[in-house]
């Protein structure tokens, strides 16, 4: 399935029609199951979209009770730490709403055992969600066409049979655990945030078809699948 795009003026209009975008498809989740279930991404534009989330009048349009969220991916360190996705996301928003704290459902990445800290998450998943879908799921894109820690070139790509994995990122030395292509596309919605005229490239060769196989491309929702973009990102 190809990507509805949506391309915004400029981050901060991106911003804000994720807000709304955000907004309408927990209500209507709630208001249909009773639940919404998100995943969370890193990165600059959804950090964007989370502070935004924590202000009015978007904090006062979600029945914070019933949402649960998780996160797409997260690196090996411990939550306190600068680069804990968590981290990002408790100080940008999760401090700021009326979130139960036993809806916020953080990766164990204290442990120092990458393949427990999935296991223990996909368990997780299972136990909160009891098989059903995400109703959405955030991804950034890297400029190498990764989503959520779907790197190119790792086994990551290829693990079907679970719900998350750890792997190894060489160019970054470091571990992470992030959720699998099962999992992603088989949510309700997918949305893929790329901002500025740093993403420009990778856009074009996603786009145009000059290079195959990153891990984007291999996306393939089941449902509903946006782009958010802002024009310096879709430019070329």
């Amino acid at each position: 399935m190809k990507a509805e795009q949506k391309i915004l003026a400029d981050s901060a209009s991106l911003i804000t029609a994720a807000a709304e975008h955000f907004v309408t498809t927990a209500r209507a989740a709630i208001a249909k199951r009773g639940v919404f279930y998100v995943a969370l991404a890193g990165g600059s534009t959804p950090k964007g979209l989370y502070q935004k989330l924590a202000t009015s009048p978007y904090i006062e349009q979600i029945d914070w009770t019933r949402v649960h969220l998780f996160f797409g991916d997260e690196r090996c360190v411990p939550p306190t730490h600068d680069d804990s996705n968590f981290k990002m996301a408790r100080q940008a928003m999760l401090d700021l709403i009326p979130i139960p704290a036993e809806n916020v459902h953080r990766m164990p990445t204290e442990s120092n055992e990458p393949a427990e800290v999935a296991k223990r998450y996909a368990e997780t998943m299972q136990d909160v969600m009891q098989g059903a879908p995400f109703d959405l799921v955030l991804l950034g894109l890297g400029p190498d066409g990764h989503i959520a820690s779907l790197f190119p070139e790792t086994p990551a790509l290829d693990v079907t049979d679970t719900l998350t994995t750890e792997l190894y990122v060489e160019k970054f030395d470091s571990w992470r655990v992030t959720m699998t292509y099962s999992v992603i596309n088989a949510a309700l919605q997918v949305i893929v945030f790329i901002s500025g005229e740093g993403k420009a490239a990778i856009v074009k060769d996603i786009t145009t078809d000059a290079v195959s196989g990153l891990p984007v491309q291999r996306l393939a929702p089941q449902n509903t699948y946006y782009w958010f973009m802002d024009k310096a990102a879709a430019e070329q």
